[in-house]
């Protein structure tokens, strides 16, 4: 897996004979951050001194000539070796934080460069299925996307040289959301430059005047008008990668103050539940009555539920007890065996015509909400199988220590891993019956197979498979991503 591939490290302690380059690392021959320990504070000298200077004095002159977590460290276990007790708990947190840098590079050209090419593939693969090339003619679509992705790259060395944001995953989560919605603004403008806003016989002066604005209005072409559309709905889909990472940072940051109780771990879940429903409606009939196409409503379909599983996967690792994960588990369970039933009811059909005048005969209408059912359990399996992946991976594997959120048990004693594995495990268990079960319902009671009509929507749109691969890899990424620890990446 991408989240395995070990990252290079190095020591904090400036062994290099005050060289402060990264001559003897990997990839680029320019300085990196100073990481080197100033030879003029001897951390050992000043705890041994204990009489001369206060433990207070000490603590200032390592912060204020360290730019490092190992300094602080060091100073932490001088300072208890020389019978202070006063900063135990700084030392404790010292001793826990990694007493190694990671390779930037390593993490821009592999790390990041793999997700920000994933990135580019899938609005590439957006914009193929609804029928336009974004780059210009003149460039071609292989120039067009590496040049896309190679300045998103340098846009990245120019944030670690001059900004010092490149600690902050957010950072890198915005410059891929300006990666995927430049093809945005560079389609608008390409059409714009081929006139195919307006059509190819303008009116003349004469009509210009004597014409009604509604009736010039009218004159746009239709295709232009879903096109805007279609930049609309993609651009709400893409807001998600920033909000979703603004709310990963949030429950992260209130987890570590807190352990979050079952309430909170229940209002965490619906919330984003609630956001991601209300974005996937309005996405959903954009795409449906404005742009009007299948394939790209199923693509944004399992966007949606892809984002929202995710996120759900990922606070099973902060619940500490089996009752935690049947808590929230019960009520997703219950949800899913009789809400798309329900929905594909002739009775709810008939109050949605009644109340939006929705145009769909009954027969579309089931395929529509059977469709939902299948992508949902696509997303469901999807997120589980990799979180079950990670989980194990990022706890032993040899990228442990960039990934602390998944840290059990002695860094984190309140969280176990078994129980963890374990319930995530049988909630997988669950999810398969309550979905058998919905399907069951759905065959024997209201006439539709979801699984045949999936195959069939799959035979009819081949270019869907390519698509929702890219759409699972890419969020899966993205979450990876938000809950990567950078502070000490250098």
């Amino acid at each position: 897996m991408w989240c395995s591939v070990p990252f290079p490290t190095y020591p904090i302690a400036g062994d290099d004979d005050g060289g402060g380059t990264n001559s003897s690392k990997p990839w680029f021959p320019w300085p990196l951050h100073s990481t080197n320990i100033p030879s003029s504070f001897d951390v050992s000298a000043a705890a041994s001194s204990g009489s001369s200077q206060s433990t207070e004095q000490v603590v200032a002159a390592a912060l204020s000539t360290a730019d490092a977590v190992g300094t602080v460290a060091t100073a932490a276990i001088a300072l208890v070796g020389s019978n202070s007790t006063t900063l135990s708990d700084l030392a404790t947190q010292a001793i826990d934080q990694p007493q190694v840098l990671f390779n930037f590079w390593f993490f821009l050209w592999f790390y990041y460069g793999l997700y920000n090419a994933v990135a580019l593939l899938l609005i590439t693969k957006i914009f193929n299925i609804y029928s336009l090339n974004w780059w210009p003619k003149a460039l071609g679509g292989l120039r067009s996307y590496f040049i896309f992705w190679l300045s998103t790259q340098l846009m990245g060395i120019v944030v670690y040289y001059f900004t010092g944001l490149e600690r902050f995953p957010l950072t890198w989560v915005s410059l891929t959301f300006c990666t995927m919605t430049i093809p945005l603004l560079v389609a608008f403008l390409v059409i714009r430059s081929e006139n195919r806003n307006v059509y190819r016989h303008s009116l003349t002066w004469a009509q210009k005047t004597f014409l009604s604005t509604s009736s010039i209005e009218s004159r746009i072409p239709a295709s232009y008008v879903r096109f805007l559309w279609f930049c609309v709905a993609l651009a709400i889909a893409l807001s998600t990668i920033v909000t979703g990472q603004l709310y990963a940072d949030q429950f992260i940051h209130a987890s570590k103050e807190t352990p979050p109780t079952a309430i909170e771990g229940l209002v965490y879940v619906y919330s984003w539940v609630g956001t991601i429903y209300i974005l996937d409606a309005f996405t959903d009939y954009i795409v449906e009555t404005r742009v009007r196409s299948y394939p790209l409503s199923s693509i944004f379909k399992l966007y949606y539920f892809m984002i929202y599983f995710i996120f759900y996967r990922n606070l099973f690792v902060r619940l500490r007890s089996y009752k935690q994960f049947l808590a929230i588990q019960v009520a997703s369970s219950f949800w899913v065996c009789i809400f798309h039933p329900i929905c594909m009811t002739h009775t709810v059909y008939k109050a949605l015509v009644y109340l939006f005048g929705i145009t769909k005969t009954y027969e579309e209408y089931k395929r529509q909400v059977g469709r939902g059912l299948f992508l949902r359990n696509l997303a469901e399996n999807a997120t589980m199988l990799a979180f079950l992946c990670w989980v194990n991976i990022l706890y032993y594997g040899p990228n442990a220590k960039v990934y602390p959120y998944f840290q059990f048990d002695d860094k984190n004693p309140i969280y176990k891993h078994d129980i963890t594995v374990y319930a995530s495990i049988g909630i997988w268990v669950s999810e398969l019956i309550s979905n058998f079960i919905n399907r069951l319902i759905c065959k024997r009671f209201l006439g539709h197979h979801v699984t045949k009509e999936a195959l069939k929507d799959l035979k009819e749109y081949p270019e869907l498979i390519v698509a929702f691969v890219l759409v699972m890899v890419h969020i899966l990424q993205d979450m990876l991503l938000s809950l990567i620890n950078l502070d000490n990446i250098a």
